[in-house]
């Protein structure tokens, strides 16, 4: 197990290193830079010279990459934003917990809404409520996620007035892009949590289980639920790096000041050490929920840390 630790440790580095090195290259590769940004157009040639000398921006790409590298892994150093001249570590911070609350809240909404669902209609396979709940979530799983989000501004913040539609300020503005959020997500995990019960229902050793006698209880407690959890636990670790990295949508229909905003308004303004700090932590979390979910996975089954070994 430790071996098996220490490899997916070894290659989550490997991945973080190569995509730290190609958000920064292509960073270099966009037009404009830095110096563009805090200046704008009107400055000479010899101002934009001495300026992009004092911001290091005249060092080869290797050096540079180098020592932004070399800043942020033993100083945790991510730079200055251009625009605001804060900290980026202290920007993406501040950002990251709103986000973080969003995507954890919406992932649990969707995982106790599609589990329980799935549940259900794997209960009874092809009657009226399995029918029924597959199709809502199927419909849930085909709109789109900004069209929900709209659809739910328009009928119970602009309609009803139900509910507020912009900004972070009570607990009540977390629920419409909650939701917004976990429909998507609910739809797929019930599919997958009622695919894989059924899959798991057919077992030789859950027949072999009623063939003893052991109730409905029993054998949904200890054979059917542990053992079709895998797939719902790769795909809650998938949806969840998704939701904390991929969120920017709904942030910005709901006015929600989290990571994803404040990307998408680097990126508008040109901010270019904002854009590279925020993409690092969205592919730390990514990262990070992959190999987490790999050693539930062997920890659940030990068969596959041995395998890897």
């Amino acid at each position: 197990m430790l071996r098996f630790l220490v490899r997916r440790l070894l290659g989550a580095l490997a991945v973080l290193l190569a995509v730290s090195f190609f958000t920064f290259v292509m960073l270099e590769l966009a037009p404009g830079d830095a110096a563009d940004t805090l200046v704008g157009e009107t400055a000479s040639a010899e101002q934009m010279a001495a300026i992009r000398s004092s911001m290091g921006l005249d060092l080869p790409l290797l050096v540079r990459y180098s020592n932004f590298l070399t800043a942020a892994v033993f100083e945790g150093d991510l730079g200055r934003s251009v625009i605001s001249g804060r900290s980026v570590g202290t920007l993406v911070a501040e950002r990251f917990k709103y986000t973080f609350v969003l995507a954890v809240t919406a992932m649990s909404v969707a995982v106790a809404v599609g589990g329980l669902a799935g549940a259900v209609a794997a209960a009874r396979p092809r009657g009226w409520f399995d029918l029924l709940v597959m199709g809502f979530m199927t419909l849930g799983q085909a709109l789109p996620t900004f069209w929900i989000a709209l659809l739910m501004i328009l009928v119970f913040g602009l309609h009803l007035r139900w509910l507020p539609v912009l900004g972070a300020g009570t607990p009540q503005h977390l629920i419409l892009p909650t939701v917004a959020l976990a429909l998507p997500a609910a739809a797929v995990v019930a599919r997958l949590v009622r695919a894989s019960l059924l899959d798991v229902k057919g077992a030789d050793y859950v027949r072999t289980a009623r063939a003893k006698g052991l109730g409905p209880v029993t054998v949904w407690g200890r054979h059917l639920l542990p053992n079709s959890l895998m797939p719902v636990i790769t795909l809650i670790g998938l949806y969840l790096g998704q939701m904390l990295g991929g969120a920017f949508v709904i942030e910005t229909i709901f006015g929600w000041p989290g990571l994803g905003r404040l990307l998408v308004q680097a990126v508008f303004d040109r901010d270019l050490p904002v854009v590279l700090g925020a993409v690092l932590l969205i592919a730390v979390i990514v990262v990070f929920l992959n190999v987490l979910v790999d050693v539930v996975h062997a920890l659940l089954d030990p068969r596959i840390g041995h395998e890897a070994v």
